[in-house]
């Protein structure tokens, strides 16, 4: 592997994930080494396409390789039961059976929405992820989960289905807008949090930028942060919910705003404040230190204001999340730089803290 290149899996792993530059450009061979001349749908959205399908498809041409191409709309309210109908519908009409597989080529809501496609389409077919945006690139595309929403919540439905394989080129964000761009970097700050304090450091020192070492760097290690924490826990009985940090408050107040106002990323960056400002105020951590997290989460960019959301409805999505358990929720909170611990909280605390946050203080 060269320095821009290396294998973030380990030996005996179930899957290989590979970051690399100019993977995409490679595809089509890493893909029949993999399958053979297997028949490929390849699920995107038409801005990924119009950007990047290009190079893809060329790379599978070079390869012989035959792949029909399923577009599914933008946004997270797309990644819905309706969306997989249609791609259903989709791979029937093209005669697709279980020799055949599919490639998510997008982001988190395209591998979210193939995957679970791929899990249950003739109760299973093969897939591979080729994410094309941060958050996707660190976090979405590994670990094996896949699901879409209902109108009640996020991820409601789903399943572990594990992809063939995970290829992550960084040349695929250059074409990212900047805040998708900065809702990427608040999953990584989230690692930071969660067992890589470097990270938090590196984002005290200075902005991450594109096509740098730095960002390079900090991709490989947010995707071994993840893979560490689901090569013990892939079903998240236990240690794995340390990956929910900052996403119970998050994903209500993704549903509260029909997932419209916020990217995924910022969510989870309004609910780190939250978890911050919460383990403050139970005291297992210092105001001197919630302060200085809380600065380096607003320095990673601007948030949107959340204070138009009804606290009502934002609760309402709280009390939906499925990390919720008889005793109150299972919280992932801040006790240290690059620490954390899984707790029960009763709603109350959890409603303090998001009052906290729609008020802006």
């Amino acid at each position: 592997m060269t320095a821009s290149s290396k294998r973030l899996h380990r030996a005996g792993d179930p899957y290989p994930v590979l970051l690399q530059k100019l993977l995409v450009d490679r595809a089509g061979s890493l893909l029949r080494r993999l399958w053979g001349k297997r028949r490929l749908a390849i699920v995107t959205q038409s801005r990924v396409r119009r950007l990047h399908g290009a190079r893809l498809e060329a790379s599978l041409s070079r390869a012989g390789l035959e792949a029909i191409t399923l577009i599914m709309g933008a946004g997270e309210d797309r990644k819905n039961l309706k969306t997989v109908e249609r791609l259903y519908d989709g791979l029937v009409k093209a005669g697709f059976t279980r020799d055949d597989a599919i490639v998510a080529f997008g982001g988190g809501a395209v591998g979210d929405t193939a995957g679970f496609t791929a899990a249950t389409f003739l109760r299973g077919v093969r897939y591979a992820q080729i994410p094309t945006t941060l958050l996707a690139q660190i976090d979405s595309s590994v670990g094996a989960k896949v699901g879409v929403n209902l109108r009640h919540g996020k991820n409601l439905i789903g399943s572990i289905y594990r992809p063939s394989a995970v290829w992550i080129d960084p040349s695929l964000l250059e074409t990212l807008p900047g805040r998708d761009v900065r809702s990427g970097l608040f999953e990584l700050v989230k690692y930071g949090f969660i067992g890589v304090p470097r990270l938090l450091r590196q984002f005290e020192r200075a902005p991450l930028e594109l096509g740098t070492d730095a960002m390079f760097r900090a991709i490989g290690d947010g995707v071994r942060c993840k893979l560490d924490v689901v090569r013990e826990d892939e079903t998240e009985l236990g240690n794995r919910r340390i990956l929910n940090f900052g996403h119970t408050i998050g994903h209500g107040l993704e549903a509260a705003s029909d997932y419209k106002l916020l990217r995924h990323g910022e969510a989870v960056g309004w609910g780190m404040v939250g978890a911050v400002r919460l383990a403050a105020h139970r005291g297992r951590m210092s105001d001197t230190l919630a302060v200085r997290l809380e600065a380096l989460i607003h320095g990673v960019g601007p948030l949107p204001s959340v204070g138009g959301l009804s606290p009502a409805r934002v609760m309402a999505a709280v009390r939906r999340d499925k990390k919720r358990s008889r005793d109150g929720y299972r919280f992932i909170l801040p006790v240290g730089f690059g620490r954390v611990e899984t707790v029960d909280v009763p709603e109350s605390e959890i409603e303090w803290a998001a009052l906290s946050v729609l008020r802006g203080r």
